[in-house]
């Protein structure tokens, strides 16, 4: 039995060494979750790692978002939030195809999504977008939809953050994040997605969080209260359970054996995966329990590689143009508006702004813009202190892991309200953040959730009035 299959080694292009990599896979770890990169440099670089491996290796990566978030010369696809807004699951089950497509066509064969936290607390800084919504409901459909379209591009799926990261108001990659959540109210809501899913589940992560009402001592990741208790005993999982990555700094330095012994199946990403190579093997080869754990997780995964074996390579050639379709159909239906319905008209003084833009002169949102001008519009750059008949406020803030952070600053909403105040009238537009409305008085909030140039056109299509705000705030 070779335990290092329990171990899945993170690799970051532009900070791993490619040779280290090579050599874990010599070793016999089941797998690697793969971080940025082209998606050439991914394709010989799995093909390297396949044809070093001793076995089977399952590689993954966190597709949630599409490739496009990680791998620059792919398309990015529409947020999950963005989905949920339109409400149309043929929309999820085509992203997931989409995404389930590009990625096998680069060697990665399973997809750590969909993501069925929910979107109910405004300032969670890595929720947000990634979530299909507040509605368990709504979440647990999409999601469903999401795992056909992986299953039918042939990719395995990943239920994720067990047991629920929305309502947190911290960043797990820094910090460790608290639900202060009783039982009760986890089973109202945020387990609702998972009891729906949990067999068609191939695999569920479990967060780096701490639950006092589950187990007021460890992070659920290293909880044999949560894993074992919650997750296998009460709702009756029988599949692979994989911990978050352990470099995550939640973790507080925590031994990445110890979330074994409390019941995950795999280790993901931890810091140094040939210190732990050893130091597992021997905690394992203690304890009688603990080695049938192990044979029956490496059996597991044995079960998977034969899965995608099965499954159909794909050659993505219509990929990027069925993307742009599934992003023009989702703006089409996604994009919801609170407040007036304003119109832009030709002759009127209208200003915009971009509270959070990092460039200097360059405009976030080219299309947005350029359709506007296309019909007529006179568009100026905002100058503070002056008037308008209408202004603009455009932006696409988002969640980031390590920032920590989402939505306007405090000193940023006092800057766009006393703009607004000097203006007729105002319009938010968010390109990224449902919540970006929280704390800023204006007139208008059109919510798109994607930043994609269909989501740019349609946006400034509503405000011409060619178009119509058909989507259902999922928040």
């Amino acid at each position: 039995m070779n335990t290092n299959r329990l171990i899945h080694a993170g690799f970051w292009f532009g900070k791993s060494d490619v040779k280290e990599a090579v050599k874990l896979a010599e070793a016999g770890v089941g797998g690697f979750c793969i971080y940025f990169g082209t998606t050439k440099e991914v394709k010989e670089l799995v093909s390297l790692l396949r044809q070093a491996a001793p076995g089977n290796l399952i590689i993954s990566a966190d597709y949630e978002y599409g490739l496009g978030r990680w791998h620059k010369d792919v398309p990015f696809l529409p947020s999950n939030i963005s989905i949920g807004a339109a409400g149309k699951e043929d929309l999820s089950y085509k992203k997931g195809l989409i995404t389930a497509r590009q990625a096998r066509e680069i060697g990665v064969d399973w997809v750590f999504a969909p993501n069925v936290d929910l979107a109910d607390t405004a300032g969670n800084p890595i929720v947000n977008t990634r979530s299909f919504g507040k509605d368990p409901a709504l979440v647990a459909a999409m999601a469903r939809a999401f795992m056909l379209g992986l299953a039918d591009g042939g990719c395995l799926n990943c239920l994720k953050h067990f047991p629920g990261h929305g309502s947190t108001l911290s960043d797990s990659h820094l910090s460790l994040p608290a639900v202060n959540k009783s039982k009760e109210d986890l089973f109202s809501a945020e387990l609702i997605p998972y009891e729906k899913l949990l067999m068609k589940a191939d695999a569920i992560m479990i967060a780096h969080l701490l639950i006092p009402a589950l187990d007021a001592a460890n992070p659920a990741s290293f909880s044999a209260s949560v894993i074992q208790g919650l997750l296998r005993k009460e709702l009756r999982y029988k599949g692979l359970i994989i911990t978050d990555a352990l470099v995550m700094k939640a973790t507080g330095g925590l031994d990445p054996v110890d979330a074994f012994k409390a019941g995950a199946d795999i280790l993901l990403c931890p810091d140094d995966p040939f210190a732990l190579m050893p130091k597992l093997k021997a905690e394992i080869m203690k304890d009688r329990n603990l080695i049938d754990r192990a044979i029956s997780a490496i059996s597991e995964q044995e079960m998977m590689s034969v899965k995608l074996k099965a499954a159909k390579d794909f050659m993505c050639k219509d990929c990027a143009e069925e993307a742009e379709k599934l992003s023009a159909e989702t703006a089409r239906f996604g994009v919801c508006l609170n407040g007036e319905n304003i119109i832009l008209k030709p002759g009127k003084n209208i200003r915009f702004m971009e509270p959070d833009s990092q460039s200097k002169g360059e405009r976030q949102f080219p299309v947005f813009y350029e359709t506007l001008e296309a019909a007529g519009i006179k568009l100026k750059p905002y100058k503070e202190g002056e008037r308008c008949d209408i202004l603009l406020i455009a932006s696409a803030a988002d969640y980031a892991a390590f920032s920590g952070k989402i939505n306007f600053t405090p000193e940023q909403k006092n800057f766009i309200n006393k703009a607004a105040q000097k203006a007729g009238k105002s319009v938010l537009i968010s390109f990224g953040s449902p919540f970006l409305n929280e704390g800023v008085k204006v007139d208008s909030f059109l919510m798109a959730g994607t930043k994609t140039s269909a989501f740019q056109k349609t946006c400034a299509e509503i405000l011409l009035g060619k178009a119509e705000a058909k989507g259902k705030m999922p928040v």
